[in-house]
C-alpha cells in the first residue's frame, strides 16, 4: 500500500492541452501556461491558413464533461472500496466502473455470492461447453415436461414406467394388473390422473419413461465433466441452479462481445468487490447506457481515452474545476482540436505550425514525436480488429462435434485476447516524475528544501527515525519531485514499502547516500540498479554548519567536507559491480550547507555556500540525465506499454494457429467420412430392424390359424387384442430408435428432433360377424328341430292319417302304418343331415371370412409398422444430412474466423515492426543519428533487436546505438546492412554483421 500522490489543478490543465496538442509531439512538462499560449497560436495559424473553420461551439465539450464525469465515478468506487479494506488501482477502478454499466448486471450480481476467481475461471469455460452440449440432451426432457402435473416430479422414479406401460397396454379392460397400474399414477397426482381413461395414461407414463431416459443422458454427460455440477448440476432433484447458470452466459456473452476485459470478470469474483458494485449501484449516479465511443484518431477520442489515465491522481473537486475552465475556453479548444484533426491532410498546415512547437523545446524533451506515431499504430489496429471480429453465430448442430467446439472457444479465446491487447493506450504522458530515496536520516527532505529553495526548517528530521512518512510531492519547473519515507527504519517496513512504489512509479530516482550504507539500504539500491531507471547517486555530506561561522568555514574550505566522500562512491560502485549493473553517476553534496545559505543574511557568504554546496552541479546534473535518460525511458515505457500485449498476443497466436489449422483440416477430411458412416448404420438399423419385422411377420400368420377360432364370440375383442399385444409391433419401433440413438451416441452426436408421435388405432379396430355356435347340443338341438318339422310335413302331405283309417278296414292294418311311418322317418333324417351340412358351410365360411379379415387386418398393421420403421429410418437419414450440412457450414464459418485472426496476426506483426521502427528512430535521434538511417526494425521476444540501415551507415548507427539501446530496451542488437534477408533472418535468427553484445 502506498499513499497516492495528487496531482495539482496546473498539471491537470496541462494534461488536457496536452492531448489535444498531442499530434505535435507535445508534452505537458512544458507546464500549462506554455501550452496555453500554444494553442492560442495553432488556432490562429490554423485560421490564417484557412484550414480549419469555426467548429460549432461545445463540439468537444461534451466529451470532456463525460470524461469528468466517469472519472468522478471512478473516484467515488475507490472510496467506496477503500472504506472496505480493499485498494484499488486505477485501472482496477476503471474496469469497476465499466463493469457497472453493463446491461443485464443488476439481476445477475447475488448469483455469483460465494464463487472464487478460480471456481469462476473455471465455471466460465465449463458453462460455455455445457451450454453448447446440454440442449440436445434435455430437448426429450422438456417434451416430457409438456402437460404433466407438477406434483409427479418429487417422486417420479418411483414408478416402474415399462412394467406400468405394459400392464396398461396388455389389460385395458379391467384386471388386478390394469388397476394396479391406474393405482400407481393416482397416488403420484389424483387431481390429475382420477378421471383419465386408460390412454391417456398411457400417454403420460411415455412422457415419464422419456424423462428418465433423458436425465439418464443428462447425469451420464455432465458425469464426464463433474466441475459442471457446481453450477448445473441440481442442488435437489429437478430443480436447477437457474439463476447462477444465467449469470454465467451473461458473462460469457459480456466477454465475448468484448464489453470489457476477460479478466475485468474476475471482479465479480470477489466479496469486496461484489459489494461495492451493489453500492456504487445505489449511490453512483451510473449511466444506463456508456456513453458513444468518440471516432477513431480525433481529439475527443484522445481526450475521453487519456483523462480518466491522469485523474487518478486528482480529486473530484480538481476535476469540477477543470470542467469549469474548460468550458470558459471550449471556443479556443474546439478550433484546436478541428485543427488537430485536419492536420494529416493539411501538410502546409503542419509546416507553418513547426516554428510554434520549435519555440516550446527545451532540455527535457517537451516535444515527443514519437508518442503520436505510437498512438496511430495502436488506433489503427483497433479499428482492423473491430472491422473484423464480429460475433459469428453458428447453428444448433456446431456441438455435435466436440472437436469443433473446441476449435470455436480456441478461436474465441484468441479473438478476446486481441481485443484485449489493444484496448487502451497506456498513461505515460504528463510530468517527469523524480523519486528522492534513501535510508532514513539520509537527508532527504533537507535536499527538498535545497531544491525547491524553501527556507523553513519545519520538517527536517533532527537525528530521529521516520521523520517523515508519508510520500508528498512538490513541483520544481516542469518537473515532479516525490519525497519518500526512509528505507532502513526500525520496527517497521512500511515505510520502505511506501518508498520503494514511489521509486517504481517515477521516470527517474535520486539516491540520498548517507555516511554508510547497510544490507537493507544495499538491497534497495542493487533493486534499482537492476531495474535500469535513470539513477542519480547523491552522498550527502553531514558537516556540521548549523551556525554562521561553520557556514563561513565551510564556504572557504569546502574540500576538507567532502574528503570521505570519494570512499562512499567506490562503496557505490562496488555495489554495482555485485549485480553486474552499470555504476550511476555519483554526486557528492552538502544539502544542509545549501539550506543553511538560503536563510543567511549575508548575501556574499549566501552566494559562497551555496556555490561551495555542489547543489547548482547536481541540478545540471539531474536536468542532463532526465534530458538523456529518463525522457527515452518515458518512450521506451510508452512503446513498451503498447506494444507487450501485442507481442504476447503475437507469440501466443504463432504457437495457436498451426494447432487451430491442423484441427480444421482434420474436421474437414473426417466429416464426410463420419457421415456416410452414421448413415450406413442408421440404414443397416432399419434393415435389422425390418427383418426383424418380416420374420415377426411369419410368426404372426403362423400363430393365426389358431387364434381365428377363438374369435367372434363374446370376449372376442379381448382374445384379439391379447394376440395383437403378444406380437409387440411397438417393440420394433423402440428397438429401431436405440440402436439409431446408440449408433449415433458412439460418433458422440446428438439427434435433437425425433420423429413425430403418431395416434396408434384402437386394438379393437378387427370387425367380423358372430361366429356360428357350431357346439354337440346346439347341432342336435337344430337336427330335432328340424326332423319333426320335416315328418309332421310328410304325413300331412302323404294323407298318412286317412291312409291309416282306411287300413284299419282292411287286413293287416299294422304293417301298413310301419310303412308310412318308415317313410316319414327317412324324411325327417334326409331333412337333418341338410341341417347339418348347412350348419357345417356356415361354419367353413364364417372360418374363411374370419381368417382372410384378420390377415388382412395383421398385414395392414405390418405394412403400418414397417412404413413407420421406414420413415424413422428416413426422417433420421434426412435429419442427419442436415446436420452434417449445417456442421460443414460451421467448419465453413470457423475456417473464415480462423483465416482472420491469420490476417490480424499479420497486421499485429506489422503494428509491433512499426512501434520498434518509431522507438528505434526517436532513441538514434536522441544519440544525435540521423532516423532516417534506420529503415526497419524487428524485435524479438524480450532477447534482440535487428535494425536494417544502408551499409554505408551501419557504423555510424551502430556507435550511436551501442550505449543507448543495448542495457534499456533489449539484451541483444544486431544493425544489419542487407535489407532483403529481413524475412530470412526473422525465420531462422542466425548470425549477422556487426553484432553488439548487451
Amino acid at each position: 500500500m502506498h499513499t497516492r500522490v495528487r496531482t495539482p489543478p496546473e498539471s491537470l490543465r496541462a494534461e488536457v492541452l496536452a492531448l489535444l496538442l498531442e499530434p505535435l509531439g507535445v508534452d505537458a512538462m512544458a507546464g500549462p501556461a506554455s501550452l496555453e499560449k500554444l494553442a492560442q497560436g495553432v488556432a490562429a495559424v490554423a485560421q490564417a491558413c484557412g484550414c480549419a473553420g469555426v467548429p460549432p461551439s461545445g463540439t468537444t465539450l461534451d466529451r470532456i464533461s463525460d470524461a469528468v464525469a466517469a472519472c468522478v465515478e471512478e473516484h467515488e468506487l475507490v472510496r467506496l472500496a477503500t472504506a472496505r479494506g480493499r485498494t484499488l488501482t486505477p485501472g482496477e477502478a476503471r474496469a469497476l466502473r465499466e463493469l457497472m454499466h453493463l446491461e443485464g448486471l443488476r439481476p445477475h450480481l447475488q448469483a455469483f455470492d460465494g464463487v472464487t476467481a478460480q471456481a469462476l475461471r473455471a465455471d466460465l469455460a465449463a458453462v460455455a461447453l455445457a451450454e453448447r452440449l446440454l440442449p440436445g440432451v434435455l430437448e426429450q426432457c422438456r417434451r416430457a415436461d409438456q402437460g404433466w402435473p407438477k406434483e409427479i416430479w418429487r417422486t417420479i422414479f418411483e414408478i416402474d414406467v415399462d412394467g406400468a406401460v405394459t400392464d396398461l397396454r396388455r389389460h385395458r379392460r379391467g384386471g388386478r394388473q390394469a388397476a394396479g397400474a391406474r393405482e400407481l399414477v393416482l397416488r403420484h397426482s389424483v387431481s390429475a390422473a382420477r378421471d383419465l381413461p386408460n390412454r391417456d395414461l398411457v400417454t403420460r407414463l411415455e412422457k415419464v419413461q422419456d424423462f428418465v431416459t433423458a436425465q439418464e443422458s443428462y447425469e451420464a454427460v455432465v458425469s464426464v465433466h463433474p466441475e459442471w455440477w457446481r453450477w448445473l448440476g441440481p442442488a435437489a432433484r429437478f430443480r436447477f441452479r437457474s439463476d447462477r447458470r444465467d449469470a454465467l452466459i451473461w458473462a460469457i456473452g459480456v466477454r465475448d462481445t468484448g464489453a470489457v476485459p476477460g479478466s475485468t470478470l474476475e471482479m465479480l469474483a470477489e466479496g469486496s468487490l461484489r459489494a461495492v458494485i451493489e453500492q456504487g449501484l445505489v449511490t453512483v449516479p451510473v449511466r444506463t447506457t456508456a456513453s458513444p465511443a468518440a471516432p477513431a484518431l480525433s481529439s475527443a477520442a484522445r481526450l475521453v481515452a487519456g483523462l480518466p489515465a491522469v485523474a487518478s491522481r486528482t480529486d473530484i473537486g480538481a476535476l469540477r474545476a477543470l470542467k469549469s475552465w474548460y468550458a470558459k475556453n471550449v471556443e479556443l479548444f474546439d478550433r484546436v482540436a478541428s485543427a488537430m484533426d485536419t492536420l494529416r491532410t493539411e501538410p502546409h498546415l503542419r509546416a507553418a505550425l513547426e516554428p510554434l512547437v520549435d519555440e516550446l523545446s527545451h532540455s527535457l524533451g517537451a516535444v515527443d514525436a514519437s508518442r503520436s506515431a505510437y498512438r496511430d499504430v495502436q488506433s489503427t489496429l483497433w479499428a482492423e480488429v473491430e472491422a473484423r471480429l464480429r460475433r459469428t453465430p453458428y447453428s444448433a448442430h456446431a456441438v455435435e462435434s466436440e472437436p469443433l467446439v473446441g476449435v470455436i472457444s480456441r478461436i474465441g479465446a484468441l479473438e478476446r485476447e486481441l481485443r484485449d491487447a489493444v484496448r487502451d493506450m497506456p498513461a505515460v504522458r504528463g510530468s517527469l516524475v523524480v523519486a528522492v530515496a534513501g535510508r532514513t536520516k539520509s537527508g532527504k527532505t533537507t535536499l527538498r528544501k535545497a531544491l525547491t529553495r524553501d527556507a523553513d526548517r519545519a520538517g527536517i528530521g533532527r537525528g530521529a527515525h521516520r521523520t517523515t512518512r508519508e510520500t508528498s510531492a512538490f513541483e520544481l519547473g516542469s518537473v515532479t519531485y516525490l519525497d519518500t519515507p526512509g528505507v532502513a527504519a526500525k520496527d517497521d517496513d512500511l515505510d520502505a514499502r511506501r518508498a520503494r512504489a514511489a521509486c517504481d512509479s517515477a521516470d527517474a530516482v535520486v539516491w540520498n547516500y548517507a555516511d554508510t550504507l547497510r544490507d537493507e539500504e544495499s538491497a534497495e539500491l542493487q533493486r534499482l540498479l537492476l531495474s535500469g531507471k535513470p539513477l542519480l547517486a547523491v552522498v550527502n555530506v553531514k558537516d556540521r554548519v548549523d551556525t554562521p561561522d561553520r557556514l563561513q568555514l565551510f564556504a572557504r574550505r569546502p574540500e576538507r567536507a567532502f574528503t570521505s566522500a570519494s570512499g562512499h562512491a567506490v562503496r557505490i560502485e562496488q555495489v554495482s559491480r555485485a549485480v553486474g549493473a552499470a555504476p550511476p553517476v555519483v554526486l557528492a553534496v552538502h544539502s544542509g550547507a545549501a539550506h543553511e545559505a538560503l536563510s543567511t543574511e549575508d548575501s556574499e557568504l549566501r552566494d559562497r555556500a551555496f556555490r561551495a554546496s555542489r547543489l547548482p552541479e547536481l541540478e545540471r546534473s539531474l536536468a542532463q540525465l532526465l534530458a538523456e535518460r529518463a525522457v527515452p525511458l518515458r518512450a521506451v515505457r510508452l512503446a513498451e506499454g503498447v506494444r507487450a500485449p501485442l507481442a504476447a498476443f503475437h507469440d501466443r497466436v504463432s504457437g495457436e494457429l498451426p494447432r487451430i489449422g491442423l484441427a480444421l483440416d482434420e474436421l474437414e477430411r473426417s466429416a464426410a467420412g463420419q457421415q456416410a458412416a452414421l448413415l450406413d448404420a442408421i440404414r443397416m438399423a432399419g434393415r435389422n430392424t425390418r427383418d426383424r419385422l418380416t420374420a415377426g411377420r411369419h410368426h404372426a400368420e403362423e400363430e393365426l390359424s389358431g387364434v381365428v377360432p377363438s374369435l367372434g364370440g363374446v370376449d372376442h375383442s379381448r382374445r384379439w387384442s391379447d394376440f395383437v399385444a403378444g406380437l409387440e409391433l411397438e417393440g420394433f419401433t423402440a428397438v429401431l430408435v436405440t440402436e439409431i440413438e446408440r449408433e449415433i451416441r458412439k460418433r458422440e452426436r446428438v439427434l435433437r428432433a425425433g420423429e413425430s408421435a403418431e395416434e396408434r388405432q384402437d386394438d379393437e379396430g378387427l370387425h367380423i360377424r358372430q361366429r356360428p355356435d357350431a357346439t354337440v347340443w346346439r347341432w342336435i338341438a337344430v337336427a330335432a328341430e328340424g326332423a319333426g318339422t320335416t315328418l309332421l310335413d310328410s304325413l300331412a302331405a302323404r294323407g298318412i292319417a286317412k291312409k291309416l283309417s282306411t287300413a284299419a278296414t282292411k287286413a293287416n292294418p299294422a304293417v301298413v302304418a310301419v310303412g308310412h311311418a318308415l317313410d316319414a322317418v327317412v324324411g325327417a333324417a334326409k331333412a337333418v343331415s341338410r341341417e347339418f351340412d348347412r350348419a357345417e358351410q356356415a361354419k367353413h365360411e364364417w372360418t374363411g371370412e374370419t381368417a382372410a379379415a384378420a390377415a388382412a387386418e395383421l398385414d395392414e398393421r405390418f405394412d403400418r409398422e414397417e412404413a413407420r420403421l421406414t420413415r424413422i429410418v428416413e426422417d433420421t437419414t434426412a435429419h442427419v444430412a442436415a446436420q452434417f450440412q449445417e456442421q460443414s457450414a460451421d467448419i465453413g464459418r470457423t475456417r473464415e474466423r480462423f483465416e482472420q485472426l491469420r490476417r490480424l496476426r499479420s497486421a499485429v506483426r506489422s503494428a509491433l515492426d512499426a512501434i520498434d521502427l518509431v522507438l528505434v528512430r526517436r532513441l538514434l535521434a536522441l544519440a544525435g543519428g540521423d532516423p532516417g538511417a534506420i529503415r526497419s526494425a524487428r524485435r524479438t521476444p524480450g532477447v534482440e533487436l535487428r535494425v536494417w540501415t544502408d551499409a554505408s551507415r551501419s557504423v555510424e548507427v551502430r556507435a550511436c546505438l551501442r550505449d543507448r539501446l543495448v542495457d534499456v530496451l533489449t539484451e541483444r542488437i544486431e544493425i544489419r546492412s542487407d535489407s532483403g534477408s529481413r524475412v530470412a533472418v526473422a525465420g531462422t535468427g542466425g548470425a549477422s554483421e556487426g553484432k553488439t553484445g548487451g
